[in-house]
């Protein structure tokens, strides 16, 4: 009896000691699991996509290699209650694995940012769009409102934010809109003896303005110059318009030959009047500068160099401007 009751409390001592084992291994296990989420994701992409219908689980299979990160990285899964995952684009890139596992499970995609700058043209800004992961769906611009007879020049320069593969169309269409209800505010408060008729000819005329002034502080005198050149029947003779015309193909440099070409429609050297569209996206400054300016005395400026310019009333002043801050 003696020796049963030893065998029974022998069993008894072996199965704590396994009961014990197990719940320090299982504690071991939970505390390295813990751990080990703080440490980096070890992936040299900058971005993880997490297909429709994927679980945690099997984006773990894919990330981790080993077979012990992948069962503690499943554990920690199971002792916090994180199982779904929502499909997106995610960052990866210097993330721990607690961070990367949060985002995936909250649907905190990856956010990013087109930028619609000032002063540039479809060309230029199409050279930006098809550097970005959005679904291009506008070819040619040709989603965009044509109310004015034109496209360029109707988006209105800001920071747009979007998530992966996001419509390029409906990004640029929230874009023209701002600035078809922007432009048409500025207009209804337009300067009444403008050399202007028409809305469509003030944006052509803040396109101009924008390629030229180096800064906001000079764009209401600049504009001043080309309204004063309009009332009089003077030619703009601005060559950013030139420089359009010849897009995309421009080299660099304004030749002679250039500025006495009547077959560039943009040629404000050799046409009267405004060209037939904007040269580039307008800020609210140049617009404001155009529509709520008026003629100054002025009628020629040359560039300074250092992104002013210099303002003459006479032709012999500009000239006399001109040798003073281009032929030294």
């Amino acid at each position: 009896m003696e020796e049963q009751t030893l065998h029974l409390s022998s069993k008894k001592s072996k199965f704590s000691i396994f009961i014990i084992f197990l719940l320090i291994t299982l504690i071991v296990l939970i505390g390295s699991s813990e751990s080990f989420t703080y440490s980096k994701v070890k992936n040299n992409t900058k971005f993880y996509k997490v297909a429709e219908g994927s679980s945690l689980y099997s984006v773990i299979e894919d990330l981790a290699l080993e077979p012990m990160p992948k069962l503690l990285l499943k554990i920690y899964l199971k002792i916090n209650s994180i199982n779904l995952a929502q499909a997106g684009l995610y960052h990866l890139q210097n993330k721990s694995w607690r961070e990367f596992l949060s985002s995936v499970s909250k649907g905190d995609v990856a956010i990013f940012k087109l930028q619609i700058p000032a002063g540039k043209n479809l060309f230029e800004l199409e050279d930006i769009f098809l550097e970005l992961n959005l679904t291009y769906d506008c070819i040619n611009f040709e989603c965009l409102d044509k109310r004015f007879r034109f496209i360029e020049g109707t988006l209105n320069p800001d920071t747009y934010f979007y998530k992966d593969s996001a419509s390029l169309a409906k990004i640029l269409k929230v874009s023209q809109d701002q600035f078809f209800n922007l432009s048409t505010s500025i207009w209804s408060n337009r300067n009444i003896d403008l050399p202007l008729k028409s809305l469509s000819e003030a944006i052509i005329l803040a396109s101009i303005v924008e390629k030229e002034a180096g800064n906001d502080e000079e764009k209401a005198i600049i504009a001043g110059v080309f309204l004063h050149r309009l009332s009089i029947g003077m030619r703009l003779q601005a060559d950013p318009t030139i420089i359009y015309g010849l897009m995309p193909d421009f080299n660099g440099d304004i030749t002679k030959a250039n500025l006495i070409d009547k077959n560039n429609l943009y040629n404000t050297y050799q046409i009267q009047g405004l060209p037939p569209t904007p040269i580039s996206t307008i800020s609210k400054s140049s617009l404001e500068a155009v529509i709520l300016g008026m003629p100054n005395d002025y009628l020629y400026f040359v560039a300074k160099g250092d992104g002013t310019h210099k303002f003459s009333k006479t032709y012999k002043e500009h000239l006399d401007a001109v040798k003073k801050y281009q032929l030294n």
